[in-house]
């Protein structure tokens, strides 16, 4: 919230945050840009910020983002990992670095309509749930020229993991969501890749998080460069949208040994009670195997419940102190209110929210997990200069 004073009176704004990963994006981060600045100034209730995470990319992204967001009245701050870490690293460099009570995270491609995404901010600002979900896989949803194999992969997993949450959500691996933001800033989250939106519903139905769908399209018309691209065809693509079916064993692992345990146990009971005693050999190999699978359904059960009870407690304590060892560690260049950098790029300055810890965290840091650390660079037109 940000407080705004008056002739005799003061009153907060909600403040906002979108969240736009890029990786090879200079076709259309622009448009993206000026898209969301005017859907900002619609949204004029709140105080808005664009945050761009460039994900190491070897085209003209970056370029592209800094000319637009010299054009655009909006704040932006545009973070660049300085090698490819993935969309899920991408997500969370955007996230730790955002600063609103609502967070918008938007594909750079705008699959979803800019009034799809007013739709999400309306509906959080009305009710104030922890997450709203852009979904097409729900009545009044639809998704438009996606390509059929993605399609088909898409709607299969997401079957498939609506069948093992916990609540009724249609679409979990959809990127396109508002989130409360200091709920969202809070969570613990590890994926490096696409699962990182199945990761964040999972962790958000452990914590009881109110989850709110509300029909949209997913629409790939007039995306030709981004149906060209190999790795949607890839077999990287199509591992992770199989990934995304193993992720359904989070919700049920019992369900593995528990399966085959109950049909052991009645082939057993049938030999036993049908008198075919002569397959004994069988009818003591599901006497044995019965009660062993059930204790391992029921072992895993105990291990899950220990993980949510643990992830609970984890994100208590996190909310109470959200200070955490940087795996990220921002750089900030400085403006000098004319939109232009005070500095040099290469004079690199450390965010001062992260001066004090910042050589412990780079000496701590998990180097096979984490993201490449993010130089930033800040743009709004009403900057002054910070000392």
């Amino acid at each position: 919230m940000t407080t705004v004073q008056g002739t005799g009176a003061t009153h907060t704004r909600a403040t906002g945050s979108f969240v736009i990963p890029c990786f090879r994006e200079e076709a259309t981060v622009a448009r993206t840009l000026h898209a969301l600045d005017e859907l900002a100034k619609q949204k004029a209730t709140f105080d808005w910020e664009i945050i761009v995470v460039n994900d190491g990319s070897d085209d003209d992204t970056l370029g592209e983002a800094t000319r637009a967001a010299q054009e655009m009245s909006t704040p932006v701050r545009i973070l660049s990992h300085r090698r490819n870490a993935g969309l899920g690293a991408g997500m969370r460099t955007g996230i730790q670095a955002s600063r609103g009570d609502v967070v918008l995270a938007v594909d750079c491609d705008l699959s979803y309509s800019i009034e799809d995404i007013g739709r999400l901010i309306d509906t959080w600002a009305e009710t104030h749930p922890h997450v709203v979900i852009a979904s097409p896989y729900m009545e009044g949803g639809a998704s438009v020229k996606v390509p059929k194999p993605l399609a088909v992969r898409s709607q299969a997993a997401n079957k498939f993991l609506n069948f093992t949450s916990y609540h009724d959500v249609k679409t979990l691996t959809g990127m396109v969501r508002a989130y409360d933001g200091p709920f969202i800033r809070a969570m613990s989250l590890k994926a490096e890749g696409p699962d990182i939106m199945v990761e964040i519903i999972y962790k958000a139905q452990i914590l009881r998080a109110r989850i709110v769908e509300i029909p949209a399209t997913l629409s790939w018309a007039g995306l030709e460069q981004r149906v060209s691209r190999s790795a949607l065809t890839s077999t990287t693509s199509q591992m992770t949208t199989y990934r995304q079916l193993i992720n359904g064993y989070l919700w049920r692992p019992f369900w593995v040994p528990l399966i085959p345990a109950l049909l052991f146990g009645l082939v057993g009971t049938i030999l036993t009670f049908t008198g075919h005693l002569g397959w004994n050999g069988l009818a003591l190999a599901c006497a044995v195997l019965f009660p062993v699978l059930l204790v391992l359904s029921l072992m895993s059960l105990q291990a899950k419940r220990y993980f949510e009870e643990l992830y609970n407690l984890g994100f208590g304590l996190r909310a109470v102190q959200p200070v955490e060892p940087i795996r990220t560690p921002s750089v900030e260049i400085l403006l000098d209110g004319q939109n232009r950098p005070a500095s040099p790029i290469g004079d690199q300055q450390v965010d001062a929210r992260y001066a004090s810890h910042y050589d412990g965290a780079l000496r701590h840091r998990d180097e096979a997990s984490a993201p490449e650390p993010a130089d930033e660079v800040s743009f709004n037109t009403a900057s002054t200069p910070k000392d």
